[in-house]
């Protein structure tokens, strides 16, 4: 296999253009960086929609676990495969200490009324959340809870930019990511009975008024303005997480995973 050493080279300006959502929606496609996530994807590679598979041999020899994934991917017989030099695999991303191997994948397209319509599990609507560390602790903590879909409404940050991704570590992969033009999908939920449930400073309720046979939207606000208004109005229910008085508001990262938990312990119990 030839090895690619050229900045000019077509592949390496594609990966390096990833790191900018503008490039990200141009070509519906991001990148996934890192021995572990690799191993995932590969695993589950019927599922996701590989573009190719990128390597530095000489990083990934120097690495736990790097050679029995070298040694993977250079068998690898119907995914591309394309070997880089090293000072150019570093190149393309923008991590500061990258593992020599990434994935790049298109961002899957899902038809959002069939998804909410077949789904039988709660849901998590991201109001406006901006800081991507928080993105990625909620698509963590949706997979340790048992939440398949999370909806954003606009503005929205975006998931698929490296940092991101990095935080949700391999989280990505278990979790189905729809963006929203607009508000009308809260009607449909409506239709197909799920309570939207908002967070509320204001509210009296917590989790254990909630009738678990039936399927619920949990909405999560910007960090520094909460849910809409618009939003709000929506809602079927409010609730909050009881806590001292010495703080006024969790981080939505750790809020959203305080309820998600909530949400399965007491649908485990129940099960």
């Amino acid at each position: 296999m030839d090895t690619i050493f050229s900045k000019s080279n077509s592949n390496v300006k594609l990966v390096r253009s990833l790191n900018e959502k503008k490039f990200r929606i141009k070509n519906k496609a991001f990148y996934l960086e890192g021995i572990k996530v690799v191993n995932e994807i590969l695993d589950k590679d019927k599922a996701i929609d590989i573009m190719f598979i990128a390597y530095s041999k000489s990083i990934l020899e120097n690495l736990n676990g790097g050679k029995d994934l070298l040694n993977r991917i250079e068998n690898l017989k119907k995914i591309k495969v394309l070997s880089f030099e090293e000072s150019i695999f570093k190149y393309m991303t923008d991590t500061i200490t990258p593992q020599g191997v990434l994935a790049v994948i298109k961002i899957p397209e899902y038809d959002i009324l069939e998804e909410l319509k077949n789904n039988n599990k709660n849901i998590v609507i991201l109001d406006r959340v901006q800081d991507l560390g928080n993105m990625g602790t909620i698509i963590r903590s949706c997979n340790a809870f048992d939440i398949d879909i999370v909806l954003c409404t606009k503005d929205t940050a975006d998931i698929y930019s490296p940092k991101a991704l990095r935080s949700t570590m391999g989280g990505i992969l278990n979790t189905k990511i729809i963006y929203l033009d607009d508000l009308s999908v809260i009607d449909y939920l409506k239709k197909c009975g799920y309570i939207i449930v908002s967070t509320s400073l204001q509210a009296n309720d917590f989790l254990e008024n909630i009738d678990l046979k039936k399927r619920y939207a949990f909405v999560m606000g910007n960090e520094a303005n909460g849910v809409t208004e618009e939003l709000l109005s929506k809602s079927d229910m409010f609730v909050k997480i009881p806590m001292t008085d010495k703080i006024e508001s969790l981080n939505v990262g750790v809020a959203t995973s305080i309820i998600l938990y909530e949400q399965y312990k007491n649908k485990s119990k129940n099960i």
